[in-house]
């Protein structure tokens, strides 16, 4: 009589934790990043499509941002998606919009695209980013980090210390850090200032000189810290 009862015990058990695991896939926000090099030739006719892309997805419920960088002089493109849960996402790529630029990126890129899934960092949440209009003169950095896997807790809590104080001050308009969903070792911050002078002032801030003497020696030694100066082109 025992055998039955604890076959039935851990069968509910394991539909107890198969709920709850789909229940934290649903509440989880989903995030990609993507690297589109295009080509000169394709640039204007795929960033036009790709506005489009942009426009219509920002009207869905299930989506949090969408937004495109770019630099002059290059034809290296940058798309951060963010949605409430992949769920979300998935019924986004069912769209005209979404599959249209699908379907004229390989072409467009040269098959060169890149793309990283990243997750929010429960002690450090992403927060929504301000968006002002016009565009032109707003400061955006992308920066990619490669943490020591005994040193991951360490660099959260120095990131945890530092983006609050950042996001206070007033001509933020966006601080946030994400990590590699593949890569535990692997984080990505992106901010976004309203000048260059309001983001020079930051750099000289005394958090901002703690949080770079922090961070240094948490990174592996192979490491080169790689940054992307930006500027949003969603519009």
């Amino acid at each position: 009589m025992k055998k039955p009862l604890i076959k039935t015990l851990v069968c509910i058990g394991l539909l107890i934790g198969s709920h709850h695991f789909i229940n934290a896939q649903e509440q989880e926000s989903f995030q990609k990043l993507v690297k589109l090099p295009v080509r000169e030739a394709a640039y204007d006719s795929y960033l036009a499509l790709m506005r489009i892309n942009i426009e219509q997805s920002r009207k869905e419920d299930g989506n949090i941002s969408f937004t495109l960088f770019g630099k002059d002089g290059d034809y290296t493109v940058y798309l951060l998606e963010r949605f409430k849960n992949k769920a979300a996402w998935e019924e986004h790529k069912k769209s005209v919009y979404a599959r249209s630029t699908d379907a004229i990126s390989p072409a467009a890129t040269m098959h060169l695209s890149e793309e990283t899934i990243l997750k929010e960092i429960p002690e450090i949440p992403a927060a929504d980013t301000e968006i002002v209009i016009p565009e032109e003169n707003t400061k955006n950095i992308i920066t990619w980090f490669t943490v020591q896997p005994t040193a991951t807790t360490a660099f959260i809590e120095a990131m945890s210390k530092a983006i609050p104080k950042a996001r206070e001050t007033e001509e933020n308009l966006g601080y946030n850090i994400y990590q590699n969903a593949e890569d535990p070792n692997k984080f990505i911050v992106i901010e976004r200032w309203r000048n260059p002078e309001v983001y020079q002032n930051y750099l000289q801030s005394e958090y901002s000189k703690k949080l770079n003497q922090d961070v240094e020696g948490l990174l592996t030694k192979e490491a080169k810290l790689k940054r992307e100066v930006l500027k949003n082109i969603s519009e």
